[in-house]
């Protein structure tokens, strides 16, 4: 199963300067576990310890929000993932 998943171009150099990375598994929390496998210093920048998605971050599938329970949102061989930053302020 090929899932790609894209990530904030502020984030590609710690996925060798790319935006797109092409990804294995059923669910959401797979194939973000397989991202930060072939580019580990993303995972401290995108999950917690304990392998949650951080509270700046929000995951859409093929431009759906996957908000709640994204990280078990299964996923299908052609779907695109995005990783987006949010933007907290006032």
């Amino acid at each position: 199963m090929s899932i790609e998943v894209e990530i904030s171009p502020v984030f590609a150099r710690y996925a060798d300067n790319q935006v797109s990375v092409t990804v294995k598994g059923k669910t959401v929390g797979e194939c973000l576990q397989d991202l930060v496998r072939q580019h580990p210093d993303l995972k401290k920048i995108i999950l917690t310890r304990e392998g949650k998605l951080q509270h700046s971050f929000d995951v859409f599938i093929n431009g759906e929000n996957a908000y709640p329970g994204e990280m078990e949102k299964p996923v299908r061989d052609g779907d695109k993932i995005h990783v987006v930053l949010l933007i907290h302020g006032g």
